[in-house]
Formats: C-alpha cells, structure tokens, sequence
C-alpha cells in the first residue's frame, strides 16, 4: 500500500503539471485572437478631410442643395448650380488645393480599402446591426431599408465597408448610428466603382468612390462626405454635411489685436511736452478777451487805450501770447511802451482841494 501511494502521488503531480502546461497553451493560442480585438485606427484622409464634396471630372448641382464644407474639384474646374445652392466652406475648382486634396483622397482610399477585413457582408445590408469593425463586400451592395452602426459608447468607434463594387441604396434607406457619445466620425466606405443614394436616403459617412457619385432628389450624407477619386459627382436638393470632427480640428486664429492698444500711447507722451513755459513763439489762434482778466495791476492790457492819453496801447502784436493755461503769460511779455504813464492814474486829481468848500456854499 506505501509503495501505492507514493506511485499515486507522482501521477498526480505529473498529471497538475500537464494540466498547467496546457492551460498556458490555450492561453496561448487566445493571445492572436485578443490582439485582433484592437481598436481600429480611423483613415487619415489629410487635406481631403475638409471636404464634403470632392470630384475628379465635375460637380453640378440642381436645385437648393446645402453643402457644408470644403467643394472642389481637379483636374476638372466645373462647379455649376451654386446659386441656387449654398456652400458653407471654400471652393477650389482646378487649383493647386484640390489637387493635392485629390492625392490625399487616393492615399486613404487605398489605405481604407486594404485593410484586414473581420467579417464579410451583402450583398444586402439592410436590417443588420454591426459593431466597430472592417467589413468586406465582394459584389455590389445595397441597401433598402435600415443599418445600425452600433458604436458601443466608444467615442473613437470605426466603421471601414470595403465594397469591391457599387452602392445602391433604395428611396428612404437609412444608415444610423446609435451608442456613440459624440459625432460618428470614423464612418468610411470604399466603393470600387460608383454610389448612388436613393431620393430621401439618410445616409451616414463619407463614400470614396472610384468612379461618379449620384445623389437623388433630398438625399443627405451626415458627418462624412462624396468624394470621387476618378469621377464626377452630381447633386439635387441634397444636404451633404462634413464630420463635425474634422471641422472641430481646423481652429482659426484671431487677428493680433495689441496693435491698436499700443497707437494712443505715442500721443499721450507727447501731449504734457508740447507747452513749453520759455516758449515765445506767438500762438495767433490765442482769443485776445482772456487776456485783460489776467493781467497784473498797474498793467495795461494789450489792445486797449490808456485812460490819461486815449492813445492805443503798441502792444498789439502782442496779442499773440502764449495760451491762458501758461500761467507764466505776464512775465513772458515784457511792459508796453505806455506803461509809464500808469503812475500818474494814482495821483490825486486837481480839484480835490476845493471839496471841502462845497458845504459853505
């Protein structure tokens, strides 16, 4: 029996240890799976991402679409029917802008488009609900009815449809994007040829076709955009919004506004200088009136006649005196020529002898 027991013992330590060991196998063999679970990183479009329609050939549009964000168009220039539609963004037509912004278009779909995909669907995609995730459609795709994009709260959620043909989707199909805490942002579909979205579509992301995009009559695309790579793209009545995110990463940078706080200054320095208490230049625009009530006794104000003479004072060119804020005026003219006859005004008069005689008669 001892000898029993200690067999018994040693097999079931060897069998612990081949248990362990083949936990740590199927751990193991988990880690590749855990690691595909990784979050997908969204598409940098770069430069394209301010655009909400972006074209190769031309952009027409009819009726009274609303368009916000960035419209241009390369190596085309036709940008026709804005009026009667609006856009809210900058218009490149041919320019240096819109080329680069088609180069970025090319580099993100191809980025987008050779992704590892997760899970093939379609043809149709009409009643399903999909998580964040790359999905994969080898033939045409359409959809009548409505997706669910369901983002699980996760704000940074990405959605990639790699669709190797076309997109068609029916009148009044919708795209929807629930459990997501801001904008769906990373919403992208490639489309290996052409889009069409049917008359009154709600559709959500931005398509990055090969060839033409086709908006019927009061489709709309929320937080993305029709961007064609080789093709043109045709509006009516249609509201195409870029992603709020991407508008949100273009901040504008006000003017410099210290540059008029600083001009008041220079002449606020310069003002106390300007009366200089020495100065005896004439100021002719000095009102002459202020001047009498400023005069000292026994002075005679310029301009005015002499009481014993009558004979106007020569101090007329004087007049021009300094300022009457200058308090130093008196000293700064020198005494008019008259000024010695000022003495004899104190005088007594000739006849103060004679008053007392008034009684008597």
């Amino acid at each position: 029996m001892p000898i029993h027991f200690a067999h018994s013992a040693g097999e079931g330590l060897r069998l612990a240890r081949s248990a362990f060991f083949g936990s740590s196998l199927v751990l193991a063999g988990l880690a590749p799976a855990l690691s595909a679970a990784k979050v997908e990183p969204p598409v940098d479009l770069a430069t394209a991402t301010s655009y909400a329609v972006l074209a190769d050939g031309a952009i027409t549009n009819n009726g009274n679409s609303v368009i916000t964000g960035d419209v241009g168009v390369h190596p085309g220039t036709e940008i026709s029917g804005f009026p009667p539609g609006v856009i809210n963004g900058q218009r490149h037509a041919g320019d240096a802008v819109a080329e680069r912004a088609q180069s970025d278009l090319t580099v993100a779909y191809n980025d987008a488009a050779g992704r590892t995909s997760s899970r093939t669907i379609g043809p149709h995609l009409e009643g399903q609900t999909l998580t964040p995730g790359v999905y994969k459609a080898a033939e045409n795709a359409s959809l009548a009815g409505t997706l669910t994009l369901d983002a699980k709260g996760n704000p940074s959620a990405v959605f990639i449809f790699q669709l190797g043909s076309g997109l068609t989707t029916a009148q009044n199909s919708n795209v929807r994007v629930v459990n997501s805490p801001r904008p769906a942002c990373g919403v992208f579909w490639t489309v290996g040829d052409s889009a069409t979205l049917g008359t009154n579509t709600s559709f959500v992301g931005r398509i990055m076709a090969v060839n033409g995009i086709t908006l019927q009559s009061a489709a709309k695309i929320e937080q993305g955009g029709a961007l064609s790579r080789d093709g043109s793209v045709t509006l009516d009545t249609n509201a195409v919004s870029r992603s709020e995110c991407a508008a949100a990463g273009a901040p504008t940078r006000p003017p410099t506004a210290p540059a008029s706080p600083t001009t008041p200054t220079p002449s606020q320095t310069v003002s106390p200088t300007t009366p200089g208490p020495t100065a005896t230049t004439p100021r002719p625009t000095t009102p002459a009136p202020v001047t009498p009530g400023t005069t000292a006794p026994g002075t005679t104000a310029p301009g005015t006649t002499a009481p014993e003479t009558g004979v106007p004072a020569p101090a007329v060119p004087e007049q021009t005196a300094p300022p009457p804020a200058a308090p130093a005026v008196p000293e700064q003219t020198a005494p008019p020529p008259a000024a010695p006859a000022v003495p004899e005004l104190t005088a007594p008069p000739p006849a103060a002898p004679t008053l007392p005689e008034l009684p008597v008669s």
